[in-house]
């Protein structure tokens, strides 16, 4: 068992709200995209499906390091950033080396815009745990995270690109300004939890985040979302490519 530095009880409905939602996530992610792979990749269907269990299997690895109490411990080497870490670098580089880097490119850069949405679900997630006492108000848009612009502006983003008022490079520059304020968010995360490096001096402290079922915030939804950005920016930079020829 690991040595825990602080109790904290996590009330039943926000267990439960992030557990549920997480999973819903999940299951549409697969659902989508093995149901567009099976209609333009069928010859890819079986790498496609590899990937995707193997970056699962990764995940519910990390996952299940939490719920034994791995996170729990706020000593250096800081264990939550370096787990969220190393699930968004291995499943990024698993997915730009598969066909599963093709099914994403078909569905493209301004439906990945738009699936942005999802975002709605974290947020949500924190403001309630905030609401409850268990989250310091720093990681909401009352304090120092500024991430609820990116679902709000998402379906914006989609339609102006649709409707062709905007072309690719804004869909680059929202990636790219969402993706250094999601930075800047975990970062605030990071840095007001407990750990011997702590900056913000919050009451209570984010201490929350490596406590299961909370450490999904980190090892799934982060991760999901830096690299949603990282894929929109890299789509965006080839299509300029491809036009400037």
């Amino acid at each position: 068992m690991f040595m825990n530095t602080i109790t904290i009880h996590i009330p039943w409905f926000n267990q439960l709200i992030t557990i549920v939602s997480s999973l819903f996530l999940y299951l549409f992610i697969t659902w989508i995209g093995f149901k567009n792979g099976k209609n333009q990749f069928p010859n890819e269907m079986n790498e496609i499906k590899k990937i995707w269990i193997k970056i699962s299997f990764y995940f519910v690895f990390c996952l299940f390091l939490s719920y034994i109490g791995f996170l729990e411990t706020f000593k250096f080497p800081p264990r939550m950033p370096l787990l969220s870490f190393s699930i968004t670098l291995i499943s990024l580089y698993m997915i730009l080396r598969s066909p599963l880097y093709d099914l994403i490119k078909y569905f493209g850069k301004e439906n990945l815009v738009l699936f942005q949405v999802w975002r709605f679900i974290p947020e949500s997630i924190i403001f309630i745990n905030v609401f409850t006492g268990i989250q310091p108000s720093i990681m909401t848009f009352t304090g120092n995270n500024f991430d609820i612009l990116v679902p709000i502006t998402a379906p914006m983003i989609y339609l102006l690109f649709r409707y062709k008022f905007i072309n690719a490079n804004w869909i680059l520059v929202w990636n790219v300004v969402a993706l250094l304020g999601l930075i800047h968010t975990f970062s605030v995360g990071v840095l007001s939890a407990p750990y011997p490096f702590q900056l913000y001096d919050v009451f209570p402290s984010n201490a929350i985040v490596g406590y299961f079922p909370m450490t999904l915030i980190p090892l799934f939804f982060v991760p999901l979302a830096i690299i949603s950005h990282v894929l929109g920016i890299l789509l965006s930079i080839k299509n300029e490519i491809t036009e400037s020829k």
